[in-house]
């Protein structure tokens, strides 16, 4: 079954790619990292990302990340051909009409090509959103540490407001050099000191290393 999971994922990638002249490259970038990245945890993942973009208003409650993605495939334009993201996704919500036979059939390599472009799309209206970069990695992590949509929002923020390159998964996996190590730490101690002010530092340290010690998959 993991096998099979797995050479789902990689064909994914392949579709991908094949629309890179529909989609654009950005898109393709985005979604590939993102089948890299999330592999059989894509539906999971995506779920998260789905989430966050209603919440911050990128797309509204009742959309659905496979459907943009199928007509992000289907659409004659990409968010090149756009001055926002926020553009490109009301074009792909009003202009485009699903081709629900080719939907309601797809093939599974076709549905995980269309959430991951979907999943890319409301990842980077978030970016615009929050006026940061926001790798793909950070939505598996926080989405391994079963973070609330506060706890997301506010180290999306911190890592803004900062002016640092977003590390919060490579701090988490201990990837990080010592200074970026010492750096970063201080940065999601300063979360929790926001989100959770009854805390002591040593319990909210403690929190820390928990997380940290979560090296297992999803």
């Amino acid at each position: 079954m993991f096998g099979a999971i797995i050479s789902a994922v990689s064909s994914a990638i392949s579709v991908v790619s094949s629309v890179v002249s529909t989609v654009g490259r950005a898109l393709v970038t985005g979604a590939t990292k993102l089948l890299e990245v999330a592999g059989k945890h894509l539906d999971t993942i995506s779920n998260v990302i789905e989430t966050m973009g209603k919440i911050l208003n990128v797309v509204a409650t009742d959309d659905k990340i496979d459907e943009l993605g199928a007509k992000a495939i289907q659409s004659e334009k990409k968010p090149e051909d756009f001055d926002k993201i926020s553009e490109y996704i009301e074009h792909l919500k009003n202009e485009i009409e699903l081709d629900m036979d080719k939907f309601d059939n797809a093939n599974m390599e076709d549905k995980l090509a269309r959430k991951a472009i979907g999943a890319t799309i409301v990842s980077k209206g978030i970016e615009e959103k929050k006026e940061t970069s926001i790798p793909m990695e950070f939505w598996k992590e926080v989405t391994k540490q079963g973070m609330s949509n506060k706890e997301i929002d506010k180290t999306i923020d911190l890592f803004k407001e900062s002016k640092e390159e977003n590390k919060f998964s490579e701090y988490m996996n201990g990837e990080l050099d010592f200074e970026d190590e010492v750096k970063v730490g201080k940065m999601i101690i300063e979360i929790y000191r926001e989100l959770e002010p009854n805390m002591t530092i040593e319990e909210i340290e403690d929190k820390i290393m928990k997380m940290e010690a979560k090296r297992e998959d999803l």
